[in-house]
């Protein structure tokens, strides 16, 4: 499904997050134009998972505005063009399903209400679960895996709706390297049809190759936004802080946050 061609696919202006009275996110200008691949880095603590949860709506703003689609995210409806896949999330629930069925719900706006199943339907289910490494339990249900499995079915789901912008938040976290490189191949198909991606992660793995710009957070603000570097590469670890671009003193914060930047620089730059 090609991607219409918006202005931008997501916008965050002067966006502001705050918990508990606690600032989370502050002053994070972000656009994301159609088809780019965008990983958002940092260490535990640094805003990345509160950004992406705020360009979904589910963390609220205390300041500022966010854009899906040219579309203020309080009035957006259009969600099955977004896919999103939280950080340590489970695929168990009360109701007893297998893998497939859960993958199989990432079709379901994608259909009539009440009607079957097509073979285009089956076909992005089956290739989804493929692209986890998952294709051998696929029968199995979900509840009987471990957590890195349950969270390659959530990938699967969000993968088998063919959004127009997929979110990832630590992705690779749990999936052993094979998994990764499958993953990695799935979504370098997926940009070619357009998709616009943004993943969170501490370390790029397989994926470095996909990305085409990075987002360096630390202590709520953006860092560093332009082209990857090789810091990109490295564990992003409290540990490893001096090693990122723009970082200062170190800083560990007990709210866990998101993903953020500026508008792309041209040849990418540190923001303080």
């Amino acid at each position: 499904m090609p991607v219409n061609d918006p202005t931008t696919v997501v916008q965050v202006r002067d966006g502001a997050v705050s918990l508990g009275g606690r600032p989370v996110l502050r002053r994070i200008d972000l656009s994301i134009a159609p088809g780019e691949v965008l990983a958002v880095l940092g260490a535990n603590g640094s805003g990345k998972s509160t950004l992406v949860r705020a360009i979904t709506g589910l963390a609220p703003l205390s300041h500022g505005e966010v854009l899906l689609f040219d579309t203020p995210v309080s009035r957006f409806r259009d969600w099955k063009r977004v896919g999103f896949v939280p950080q340590r999330a489970t695929a168990a629930s009360g109701v007893p399903a297998s893998v497939w069925e859960v993958v199989a719900a990432g079709r379901l706006s994608h259909r009539a209400p009440f009607r079957p199943m097509r073979a285009g339907d089956r076909a992005a289910v089956a290739a989804a679960i493929a692209a986890v490494g998952l294709t051998d339990r696929s029968r199995e249900g979900v509840s009987t895996l471990s957590g890195g499995q349950q969270q390659r079915v959530l990938i699967a789901r969000a993968i088998a709706g063919e959004p127009d912008l997929l979110i990832l938040d630590e992705p690779t976290a749990g999936i052993d390297r094979q998994s990764q490189e499958s993953l990695a191949e799935t979504l370098r198909l997926a940009t070619t049809r357009g998709v616009t991606i943004v993943l969170v992660t501490h370390e790029l793995g397989p994926l470095a190759g996909l990305i085409g710009r990075t987002v360096v957070m630390r202590d709520g603000q953006v860092t560093y936004d332009g082209p990857p570097t090789s810091t990109d590469h490295a564990d992003l670890d409290p540990g490893h802080h001096h090693h990122l671009p723009g970082a200062g003193a170190d800083y560990a914060p007990v709210v866990t946050a998101p993903i953020g930047g500026a508008g792309r620089p041209m040849g990418g730059r540190h923001l303080r």
